[in-house]
């Protein structure tokens, strides 16, 4: 059962996925906008910039993985 895992988690399509689903988690929680004050907007643009980049990335995998199979 577990050796089915393994494969999942090796991928870094779904590293990438599992990154920016936590932050947009984060984002849309309101993480850190109240307990840093001002520097809470810092916090909330740098969580969206993860998860954009998290799910660019994912795309990016993913067709390069295509890619190897063909």
């Amino acid at each position: 059962m577990f050796d089915a895992l393994k494969p999942v988690f090796a991928s870094r399509t779904v590293w990438a996925n599992i990154i920016g689903f936590i932050a947009f988690l984060l984002t849309s929680l309101g993480f850190g906008a109240d307990v840093l004050g001002d520097q809470g907007k810092l916090a909330d643009a740098a969580l969206a910039v993860v998860t954009g980049l998290s799910f660019i990335a994912s795309t990016a995998f993913r067709i390069a993985a295509t890619h190897r199979l063909a």
